[in-house]
């Protein structure tokens, strides 16, 4: 398992995530002065940057990451850099309308928010790993970078084309046959038996009950097309910089990752905890 820096291996890392592209350059003394004031020594760059770096297709523009590397490191601030792919820009989904995630009624989920990518798009993955690679071979050597963060939360779903063909490839290799399938699904509750691999789908909208075993097997599915995301990522930053190490959050409030798993592909284990603000005890229990 690679090991944290030398600057930080032996203290505590105290700090969050800063997100400066999003307001005037002519701050961030003025924050990296606050930072150093609270005693924070480490934050995370770049998690919703990917509009900033790549503005165009191919055409990356990294000049105010680079300010902002030496800017924390002439402080004495480590960087978790993060690649930015948990919220592509809006000329991804213009441009290749499958990178957008379908919902269980088959609506597209644009732009405009976060995390509107489909896991099982060929095309998302590619040009996630593009960005990710650009910003590897720049800053691995940048002496500020500590740790690397890989997209953020994941958290979604896809109801698409591509994915049920993936799905379909999931369950032939988790079943084998349709016999198997028919039989661990219980379709023969209410005529759902399958005779062709085509015929299968990811749970979208039903008139009534979803099949329980079906819904289950999606979301196991789910959490490996985003597994299969994050390792793809993980292995191209891994490749620039062998001795740092890679990490994503999980969130408790998304259920559909099988955490055990993913754990087990991560240097550093990271949970995100959002304790509701109106219970006095929420940050204990």
């Amino acid at each position: 398992m690679p090991n944290l820096s030398d600057t930080t291996r032996h203290r505590i890392l105290y700090g969050g995530d800063y997100n400066p592209e999003q307001w005037p350059e002519e701050t961030w003394h003025e924050d990296v002065r606050l930072m150093r004031d609270a005693g924070v020594n480490s934050v995370t760059l770049g998690v919703f940057s990917w509009s900033t770096l790549e503005p165009r297709p191919g055409a990356y523009e990294f000049g105010w990451l680079d300010r902002l590397m030496d800017l924390l490191h002439a402080h004495g601030i480590g960087v978790v850099l993060a690649t930015p792919t948990a919220s592509p820009p809006p000329w991804l989904g213009h441009l290749h309308p499958d990178t957008l995630p379908r919902d269980e009624d088959g609506r597209t989920e644009w732009w405009g928010g976060r995390q509107h990518f489909s896991h099982s798009s060929t095309t998302y993955r590619r040009h996630a790993a593009a960005v990710t690679e650009a910003l590897a071979a720049r800053y691995a050597g940048h002496p500020a970078l500590t740790m690397w963060h890989i997209n953020n939360e994941y958290c979604t779903s896809d109801h698409g084309d591509e994915a049920a063909t993936r799905f379909r490839r999931w369950l032939r290799d988790r079943y084998g046959t349709l016999d198997a399938l028919n039989t661990a699904w219980g379709t023969a509750f209410w005529s759902q038996g399958y005779g062709d691999w085509e015929e299968v789908a990811p749970p979208r909208r039903a008139h009534y009950l979803k099949n329980p075993t079906q819904v289950l097997d999606f979301r196991r599915f789910t959490s490996d097309m985003l597994l299969e995301c994050y390792v793809a990522e993980r292995d191209i930053v891994r490749r620039h910089t062998p001795h740092l190490p890679v990490t994503t959050n999980f969130m408790p409030l998304w259920f559909g990752q099988d955490a055990w798993r993913w754990a087990e592909e991560e240097d550093v284990v990271s949970v995100d905890l959002y304790p509701d603000p109106c219970d006095p005890l929420g940050a204990q229990h």
